[in-house]
């Protein structure tokens, strides 16, 4: 792929990226393998957070997320770039999902991907006295 460089840049967690990009260009893998790498510094699964705008690609993410730690479990593929890089980093949120106990096999809900709705709802109903809403506001 000629934006390799970009790509592996973008994976550093030490600082912010913005990834702009045509449909089909790989966005979203490269938004999992980022989360992937999160996950495998992470003190708990909760910690890392994809924000979307649709529930489809929330949805869509944790999917992807899962499958990753699915195809983690078996042999190394072998030529794909991507698909290596996917697996190494997904091997790596594997062992740190046994070496702390979080039981990401059986409660994959541990991985966080919401809306921007979602994220404002979830910080309303922790605070619905400062929020001064009462109690916890639905989407209208």
């Amino acid at each position: 792929m000629p934006d390799q460089d970009a790509r592996i840049q973008a994976l550093d967690l030490s600082h912010s990226v913005c990834i702009r990009a045509p449909a089909g260009s790989g966005k979203t893998g490269l938004l999992i393998q980022r989360m992937l790498a999160a996950l495998g510094q992470a003190t708990s699964p909760e910690a890392v957070l994809a924000i979307t705008f649709t529930r489809k690609a929330a949805a869509e993410i944790r999917h992807r997320l899962v499958e990753a730690l699915s195809l983690a479990e078996q042999p190394r593929p072998g030529s794909d770039e991507h698909a290596q890089r996917s697996w190494d980093l997904a091997h790596a949120v594997l062992a740190r999902d046994q070496q702390l106990h979080w039981g990401l096999r059986d409660n994959p809900n541990r991985l966080r991907a919401t809306t921007i709705d979602g994220l404002n709802r979830e910080f309303a109903a922790r605070m619905p006295v400062r929020s001064g809403l009462g109690s916890i506001p639905e989407p209208a």
